[in-house]
């Protein structure tokens, strides 16, 4: 703890050093960030993590808050800025000293962010270890860890990790939208294709599969060819571009190499330059292409008939993160577990640093002292203990 700085006020004086170096480095940030995401891609993350850093009363529970030791954290390659905000530099504001392996595709992109926490006075360490060994000095060193990535990751460090260890593992989310009968559908068309294409396709809270109610079925489906054929597509540099070169190639094969494959195709992908366009495909709500996650530029449109139709469709699959709903009269869904909800909005429209964040299903794990659990979590808070 820095000794210059009063305890209740260290956590918001990091804070606001930490804003006011963003914001004079922001030209640099942005320009780092355009080797993995468009421009207003960039743009929004970067208002994020000031968001974050500037959310004043909602972060003053920090104060009262006490670090576990050492946690190691192992963040996402999308999103780099926000994701080491989230996963990496907001349990070191709370405390700890971080251990952070950031992606390797994006790794360049965060290296002087984390240089500016450091000068901020955040105990923060960047890794360029491998997978293996940073997983391996986790079991031996680890007071806590944060990971982000896939559920067989996730599954093996809960096996390896000591029990005295909190773990918080955030896998695939595979979000789906719902358009009833009485929803408005342009609107519906728009933020559906708004946030399918979001940061080029490759966003956990991303639309990756719509359920539309059969009597919506065909003025929907017209509405949202009509909003994709409007979807610029071209180089992230371009402040104009909607849909950039992905940064993550290892699922495109899979599922644009013959989106036939998937279902009915309703819109072919098409390209320009390193770019995909956006692919929408008529599917079968068991269809791998609707229950697993893709990070790449293709939609599912499943229809369905009754809320007991729907309600069974939601429940399948192994992920469950968020739920957009467009309809003036709501569905009965039961007990579906989805953790995020919007409304006639989007989830991006509720972004909120200082929120809990998860999913049921295997999309978030929780574990801690006689704490074993899905859904949302505020990861400083979890990693961390009363004064």
């Amino acid at each position: 703890m820095d000794a210059s700085v009063p305890l209740s006020t260290a956590p918001h004086a990091r804070m606001t050093q930490l804003a006011e170096a963003v914001r004079s480095e922001r030209l640099e940030l942005t320009t780092a960030l355009l080797e993995v995401e468009t421009h207003t891609t960039a743009v929004t993350e970067l208002d994020w993590v000031l968001a974050a850093l500037t959310a004043g009363p909602a972060t003053a529970w920090l104060s009262q808050r006490r670090g576990i030791g050492t946690v190691f954290a192992a963040t996402p390659a999308t999103l780099p800025l926000y994701s080491t905000l989230l996963f990496a530099l907001a349990p070191a504001l709370a405390g700890n000293r971080v251990v952070a392996r950031p992606a390797s595709v994006s790794r360049d992109c965060v290296r002087l962010l984390y240089a500016l926490a450091a000068e901020a006075g955040l105990a923060i360490e960047m890794v360029d270890q491998s997978w293996g060994e940073f997983a391996a000095s986790a079991v031996d060193h680890a007071d806590g860890m944060v990971y982000c990535g896939s559920a067989e990751h996730a599954a093996r460090l809960d096996q390896d990790l000591p029990e005295r260890v909190r773990l918080i593992c955030q896998g695939p989310g595979v979000c789906a939208a719902v358009v009833t009968d009485s929803a408005d559908i342009q609107a519906a068309a728009e933020s559906v294709i708004a946030t399918r294409i979001f940061n080029s396709s490759q966003d956990c809270m991303a639309t990756e599969r719509v359920y539309v109610h059969h009597a919506a079925y065909p003025e929907f489906i017209d509405a949202l060819l009509a909003a994709a054929g409007r979807v610029r597509v071209g180089p992230n540099a371009d402040p104009d571009t909607q849909l950039g070169p992905l940064l993550l190639t290892g699922l495109t094969d899979r599922w644009l190499a013959d989106p036939a494959s998937c279902g009915t195709v309703l819109r072919a992908p098409g390209h320009d330059g390193p770019a995909c366009g956006l692919a929408i495909v008529e599917a079968a709500a068991d269809a791998p292409i609707v229950l697993e996650e893709k990070y790449c530029p293709i939609l599912p449109v499943v229809r369905y008939h009754t809320d007991r139709d729907l309600a069974e469709m939601l429940a399948l699959g192994d992920y469950a993160l968020g739920l957009t709903v467009f309809g003036a009269e709501l569905p009965v869904f039961g007990t579906l577990d989805f953790c995020h909800v919007a409304v006639n909005s989007s989830l991006y429209e509720h972004e909120d640093a200082w929120s809990a964040f998860g999913g049921h299903r295997r999309t978030t794990l929780v574990r801690g002292p006689g704490l074993r659990r899905t859904g949302p979590v505020l990861v400083p808070y979890t990693l961390t203990d009363p004064l």
